[in-house]
């Protein structure tokens, strides 16, 4: 399975974006691109690492090491400044563990006190392949608001809105909000690298 590539993860916002960026830098062209659901895996990665960059590569070497086809994985999520790296790589947990997004914004709101708080969201990528293990980062600067504004997007797109920006992720076109996120930055990283 030479030129197969995975996307490893379940998420279909991410998918989507995946391919949105593997068209806009031209990556893995001569790739047939496969994803989670052609495959039977009952089992999935302990996302056990310490930093954003450690879940992903841990993600992609164990749908490498269960599937044998080269592995694109991520792992995102965003961090507050001064408080402490939250939620940081357990972004989405919290969600589940807390009730929703919604649910962290206000935690976080009732231990800062301000109508906007910084933050900082991230996405790490990961390659991993027959001797290749790639990792890079990305990460878009921006403001934390409490009520969510905007239909589009997932997760907390609602509730960023980026640096030098006056809409959130949410409510942005398609085209505006992958010109300036995280993901962005990640994937312009990584066409940077020799693949």
């Amino acid at each position: 399975m030479q030129n197969n590539i995975l996307l490893g993860t379940g998420n279909q916002g991410k998918i989507k974006e995946f391919y949105y960026y593997i068209n806009h830098f031209q990556l893995f062209q001569n790739y047939t691109i496969l994803s989670l659901k052609d495959f039977e895996l009952s089992v999935e990665p302990n996302e056990n690492g310490n930093t954003f960059n450690e879940n992903s590569k841990i993600k992609s070497l164990f749908y490498f090491q269960n599937l044998n086809i080269k592995t694109l994985s991520d792992d995102s999520g965003f961090i507050v400044n001064n408080f402490n790296n939250f939620p940081g790589i357990k972004t989405a947990r919290s969600a589940k563990e807390m009730g929703g997004e919604q649910k962290v914004i206000d935690y976080i709101f009732t231990q800062i006190n301000k109508k906007e708080i910084g933050a900082i969201f991230y996405c790490a990528l990961s390659l991993v392949g027959k001797d290749l293990t790639l990792t890079v980062l990305g990460q878009a600067k921006g403001t934390i608001i409490q009520n969510p504004k905007g239909q589009n997007g997932f997760g907390y797109d609602p509730y960023f809105i980026p640096e030098f920006k006056s809409k959130t992720f949410a409510e942005m076109s398609v085209d505006e909000k992958m010109m300036c996120s995280h993901r962005y930055d990640a994937f312009k990283n990584l066409s940077n690298q020799k693949l």
